[in-house]
């Protein structure tokens, strides 16, 4: 620098740059008020480059590595002040200044700080060695002081076993630390339950154990979900479940049932399955395709079973129920319509049509529904003689045909096409149904 401070700037000059022993700099042009006798120099120095040299308030260059120094008159006006000033940074201190003598250079520094862009959290709570979680993000137990957020709110939450869940939030300013105190609540473990039975006077039993008589509050039980049970004679013992949570009281309020008559259970089948089932008038359910209803609670005595099935005759039994006992009644009822079997129809090769009666039903192999009768079968396949066989379908059963076709070179293909036949079918299939449901 003693280097710098040798160098002869011309009165008249303007500004510029200079390099002396290696190190550059800008220097400016001579200010100082009017001018006067002999010149002198004023340098600053920066720690940052390129921050602009305020003098008395007004811009008077910028520095160059770091330096900038200004040419003055040393019997010009004085100078008062400078500082210096940089986007990003905040203002530098303000030095004095003091005009030098003819020939002299005189250093001033200025320092410029970083303008802070992120702040700080501190986290205490009591009790203390708390979890914290900033903005979700674990940032270690308190007390806990975290740098690096950015201006504006950010949330913070903090756990510890035993105490119910802090959360917050605060608002964060540029280079200075918001701070967020929580004092704890502990979580309460205990309950309690009132039971008040009606009529009053039964025995309470918790969690199978007993604990006294109703109307009754049971303190200290924990939280959760508990069994409660409660007996008196002559009445029906009353079960249930309570749940219990903590500091609160759960509130039960039971009616018990007197003890009725002896009862039985009554288990009912129809055949066919799916009809729908009378106790004495009173509709019950369904009867299953397969097993029994079970009607429960049934009193002690002679019931009529009644049982209805679209298609069939109502059916009606007696039966008699003893209490503590199961009795059984098996419901067969007749149709109303036309009895159906089935008919399995198979060809070698497969793939013929087939022909009920002359009404089209598919191809082998199949299986149809039909009404009990006789039947012609028809089976017909491009390339081979038709063949007909009788058949006779049994209500309730199924009767099988089948049929080896004879290869028939000279005819390829069969009259009639077996799309529109099967469409014939169709509709014949769908009339003997309405007509199966005209006679229901």
């Amino acid at each position: 620098m003693i280097a710098l401070l040798a160098i002869a700037v011309p009165a008249s000059a303007a500004g510029g740059m200079y390099e002396s022993g290696g190190a550059t700099g800008t220097w400016g042009m001579t200010v100082g008020g009017d001018v006067g006798g002999g010149m002198g120099w004023i340098t600053f120095h920066t720690n940052v480059d390129g921050a602009s040299i305020y003098v008395d308030g007004a811009y008077e260059g910028t520095t160059t590595n770091g330096v900038y120094t200004m040419a003055v008159y040393s019997t010009g006006t004085p100078l008062r002040s400078a500082y210096a000033a940089k986007s990003g940074y905040s203002e530098s201190n303000r030095v004095s200044l003091t005009m030098p003598s003819p020939g002299e250079n005189i250093d001033y520094y200025l320092t410029l700080n970083p303008i802070q862009t992120t702040g700080s959290i501190s986290v205490r709570s009591s009790p203390s060695n708390a979890v914290v979680y900033i903005d979700e993000v674990y940032v270690g137990t308190t007390p806990v002081t975290q740098s690096g957020y950015t201006q504006g709110y950010h949330n913070v939450r903090i756990t510890k076993s035993g105490y119910q869940e802090w959360a917050s939030s605060v608002y964060v300013y540029s280079g200075s630390t918001a701070t967020a105190s929580a004092t704890l609540t502990p979580i309460e473990s205990y309950g309690s339950i009132y039971v008040s039975s009606t009529p009053s006077g039964a025995s309470i039993y918790l969690d199978d154990n007993y604990v006294g008589i109703s109307p009754k509050t049971i303190s200290g039980v924990t939280k959760g979900g508990h069994s409660l049970r409660l007996e008196k004679s002559g009445y029906n013992t009353w079960e249930s479940s309570v749940t219990v949570n903590p500091g609160q009281t759960s509130y039960v309020y039971p009616t018990l049932q007197p003890v009725s008559a002896p009862t039985g259970t009554l288990y009912v089948t129809s055949s066919p399955g799916g009809a729908y089932i009378y106790l004495d008038g009173v509709y019950q359910g369904i009867a299953p395709a397969s097993g029994s209803m079970v009607i429960s609670n049934v009193a002690s005595g002679t019931h009529t079973i009644t049982a209805k099935l679209s298609g069939y005759q109502d059916a009606s039994m007696s039966v008699t129920v003893n209490g503590g006992a199961t009795a059984s009644v098996t419901i067969p009822l007749k149709s109303t319509g036309p009895a159906m079997g089935y008919l399995s129809a198979s060809s070698m090769p497969a793939g013929a049509n087939v022909y009920v009666n002359n009404d089209y039903m598919g191809v082998t192999p199949l299986t149809v529904a039909l009404a009990e009768g006789s039947y012609n079968v028809r089976f017909s396949l491009a390339g081979y003689y038709d063949s007909t066989v009788a058949a006779t379908v049994t209500a309730g059963a199924t009767s099988s045909v089948s049929s080896s076709l004879t290869p028939n070179p000279g005819n390829v293909q069969k009259s009639g096409s077996p799309a529109f036949a099967a469409i014939i079918g169709i509709f014949a299939v769908a009339a003997l149904l309405v007509a199966t449901r005209r006679n229901d």
